[in-house]
């Protein structure tokens, strides 16, 4: 079993926060992890961040230090490279304790991806894999706002970051040897894109993958509602099922109420509910109802018909031999958005680079548009 080697450092003060990351800010890069709580609350409970600098684990209070913004500045800074491994949670937590995202990210599940390890691999079994240590699961589900933590907990806090820096230092080597450190950059930071455009109250509506079936009316009330949602979530912070579950907004979406009462006849949608929104969702209903035609969205495609999936189940095999080719996840060659917007683009009667979705350039166009250009 795994221990620290280097010193475990708690800080609780925001002096000496602010001296640490005068020191960090003149470093390359630094790893980082956090640790959360998050039960029935819409925004995750910040209670450790952990960074390491290739000297010692340093564990942050979030719960005594009052001033964050010295680790906000380095966050932001272009000039310190930020490692965190499958860090979409964290970017949360960086949201509501720093009010920023990082910047010059690197992922070190996008980076193992481009390694040759597999997508979206675990960290314990990567640090396994490339380390050959196995880490401790035991703190895996603990109560991280407690205080004081407990040894074991900080001890595992330590470890994340300790071997999460020896980890990027064995997978920056082998980027540089393969050439590919500007892949991963670009992988890393279309997940900062990524994570803005899933913050979109707009864009709330995407999560409900049976939204092709609904005509442009019910699509327009879906994503009204699902943005109404999302916002009263924030509000409250509260999980979103506590306002409305899924399967009730999209019933209501579907239906197109026109009076209180018929809101009873959606499934699992309570009296509670119904006192406490009922009249609000009435209201968005009438107002997309009385949208004009040219104002709606348009419908949403319909997934590929069972012809279109064999020809990208086609694509698939190709790229997972180039895959095999070059080490790299077949999943990052072209995800299952883009294969889809080449079958509407061919339905569509385009051709050439008209076929590829946008962002298909780069070491795309070298390596994978010409695999998949014999196929299409």
């Amino acid at each position: 079993m795994s221990d620290c080697t280097q010193p475990i450092i708690w800080v609780a003060d925001s002096r000496q926060l602010h001296s640490l990351c005068e020191q960090w800010l003149k470093l390359p890069w630094l790893a980082l992890d956090t640790e959360f709580m998050r039960t029935d609350t819409f925004y995750p409970q910040p209670a450790l961040v952990q960074v390491n600098d290739g000297t010692a684990n340093y564990l942050l209070d979030p719960r005594s230090i009052d001033d964050f913004s010295p680790l906000a500045r380095i966050m932001v800074s272009p000039d310190v490279q930020k490692v965190l491994h499958a860090c979409s949670e964290d970017l949360e937590v960086f949201q509501v304790l720093l009010q920023c995202l990082p910047v010059n990210l690197l992922d070190t599940q996008i980076a193992a991806a481009f390694c040759g390890y597999g997508y979206s691999v675990g960290y314990a079994n990567l640090v396994n894999a490339v380390l050959q240590t196995q880490l401790p699961k035991d703190e895996t589900r603990s109560n991280w706002l407690q205080r004081p933590l407990t040894e074991a907990q900080q001890r595992y806090a330590a470890l994340d970051v300790e071997y999460l820096h020896q980890l990027a230092v064995n997978l920056k080597q082998q980027l540089q040897t393969l050439q590919r450190e500007a892949w991963v950059a670009d992988e890393s930071n279309l997940l900062i894109n990524n994570f803005l455009e899933g913050q979109k109250l707009s864009n709330a509506s995407q999560r409900f993958r049976g939204a092709w079936r609904l005509n442009q009316w019910q699509l327009a009330a879906l994503m009204e509602l699902a943005a109404w949602r999302d916002q009263t979530a924030q509000t409250r912070n509260v999980v979103r099922s506590h306002v409305v579950r899924d399967k009730s907004l999209f019933a209501i979406a579907e239906l197109l109420p026109s009076d209180v009462a018929q809101l009873r006849k959606i499934p699992e949608f309570g009296d509670k509910s119904l006192r406490r929104y009922g009249e609000h969702i009435i209201e968005l209903v009438a107002a997309v109802r009385a949208m004009a035609e040219a104002d709606l969205p348009p419908r949403l495609p319909r997934p590929p018909s069972s012809a279109q999936q064999a020809h990208i189940n086609t694509m698939r095999d190709s790229l997972a031999e180039l895959g095999q080719e070059l080490k790299v996840a077949p999943e990052y060659l072209a995800r299952r958005r883009d294969f889809e917007f080449m079958m509407r683009a061919l339905h569509e009667g385009r051709s050439g680079d008209q076929v590829f979705p946008p962002g298909f350039d780069g070491w795309r166009a070298e390596l994978v548009k010409p695999r998949l250009q014999k196929l299409l």
